[in-house]
């Protein structure tokens, strides 16, 4: 019974003590760890085991000393000693022979394997106790000369011990190697799959190596890029590729068209060789839907200048891009618009607003930023150096207002009211603050009429 059988681990290794203990103890053997051929020496000693598992590379003595002393001790030369062995060297074999090792267990070992060992060994000690008569066997090796002492039965039992592990050894490498051809037949229809679905995408997929080098694009990239895909492989990717970014690039195809495709890139194996998957959608109509809506929200519907929002968004962006402390404002007033609109209705009134944007528009340079600002309000914002004459626009500005007037065919007059307010690099102001003193002298020059 298992459960009467004490077995002396001797392991340097607590971890691989450890495991083996918990296998051997899991099937009812009484079970002791010794961490190195003089520590287990000294326990067998004291107590002796049925069994002893010892590896053989171990600190301060290793397995096939720890072996060699055991047998030496009349005391304890019975008891039968495995070794465990990766049987890396075929000198090996006979340095289990020298040191009278009872078996070999190859590393790593399965857990049947193992437990038929030690239920091998303990019939043979049985055995080999009516048949304890040692021989000197003389032998050469690897062009050296080997002498063993050792009883008949325990040469040939390791001998067949080596012959069953080797045989152990080959079944495992076939067991592997078919399990190998199993995933490598899976992987060749992984990969295959793969590529099935990367030719039937509809989004453009293009595989770039770590070096930007094109390893690959389906038929949709081909089609985004209006060429053949057998032309890509080879060239490099003009676009940066960074794992796990999402972002939108503009791509020019073999026509000289300008598009816009959203990237989204993950990382990928091609071939064996570590990429970068990029997936790219033709974007272009969102994105001038897009920019067609945030136009909309900048622009006054009646007019097609700006509303305030976008006056203030791009009077914004030019003094952070420019220079903050130039450029000037004029707040331009509709004069008597709340007249025009109670006597002839608010249509006309709409259409004198409409009227007086263009008057405005024309009397301005296209780099100069326009917009109404209030029902019948508009602000300009002059851009430029400091030196610009600005009576050159109002002049412009009265000058077209005048040639609106002189024609007969309108039901009202228009008139307009202009506060003039400049920035200078002495004294540089901002948007509100412009808009402000602007305002201030426009209402100054409405009281002066």
């Amino acid at each position: 019974m298992s459960q009467d059988i004490k077995i002396l681990i001797v392991e340097d290794s607590p971890t691989q003590a450890e495991q083996l203990k918990a296998t051997l103890e899991k099937h009812d053997y009484k079970v002791e760890i010794a961490h190195n051929g003089k520590e287990a020496l000294a326990k067998v000693k004291l107590q002796m085991p049925l069994v002893i598992i010892s590896d053989i590379i171990m600190p301060e003595m290793d397995g096939y000393q720890f072996c060699e002393k055991v047998k030496e001790d009349e005391r304890l030369k019975n008891i039968p000693v495995i070794l465990l062995t990766s049987l890396s060297e075929p000198t090996d074999v006979i340095k289990g022979l020298k040191c009278k090792a009872d078996n070999f267990i190859i590393k790593p070992y399965n857990e049947e394997f193992l437990l038929s060992r030690i239920r091998h060994v303990l019939i043979n000690f049985e055995l080999r106790k009516n048949h304890a008569a040692e021989m000197v066997t003389e032998f050469y090796f690897a062009d050296q000369k080997y002498l063993l002492t050792s009883e008949r039965l325990q040469i040939i039992d390791l001998l067949l011990c080596t012959y069953e592990n080797a045989v152990q050894q080959k079944s495992e490498l076939e067991q592997s190697y078919l399990q190998l051809q199993k995933a490598h037949e899976t992987i060749k229809i992984l990969e295959k799959n793969y590529r099935t679905i990367l030719e039937s995408n509809a989004d453009a997929m293009v595989v770039v190596n770590k070096d930007g080098i094109i390893r690959y694009v389906n038929p949709a990239a081909a089609a985004l890029f209006s060429r053949n895909a057998e032309t890509f492989p080879g060239e490099k990717f003009d676009y940066p590729i960074v794992a796990g970014e999402i972002k939108e690039i503009n791509l020019t195809d073999s026509n000289g068209a300008v598009l816009t495709a959203e990237v989204r890139v993950v990382e990928t194996n091609w071939e064996g060789e570590n990429a970068y998957l990029a997936t790219l959608r033709d974007v272009t109509d969102n994105v001038k839907l897009r920019e067609k809506l945030r136009m909309l929200s900048l622009t006054d519907e009646l007019t097609g200048l700006y509303n305030r929002r976008g006056f203030f968004t791009h009077v914004q962006q030019y003094q952070d891009t420019v220079n903050a402390r130039d450029g000037g404002l004029l707040y331009i007033d509709m004069d008597d618009f709340k007249q025009i609109n109670d006597t002839l209705g608010h249509d006309v009134g709409d259409k004198a607003i409409i009227e007086a944007a263009n008057i405005i528009k024309k009397s301005f340079r296209e780099s100069d930023i326009i917009g109404r600002i209030g029902g019948d309000e508009f602000a300009v914002f002059v851009t430029g150096a400091g030196n610009i004459d600005y009576d050159v626009f109002l002049d412009r500005l009265h000058e077209n207002l005048q040639a609106f007037n002189s024609e007969k065919d309108h039901q009202y007059k228009l008139s307009l009211s202009v506060g003039k307010e400049y920035n200078s690099p002495e004294n540089p102001r901002s948007l509100n603050e412009l808009l402000i003193r602007a305002d201030q002298s426009m209402y100054e020059q409405k009281r002066r009429r």
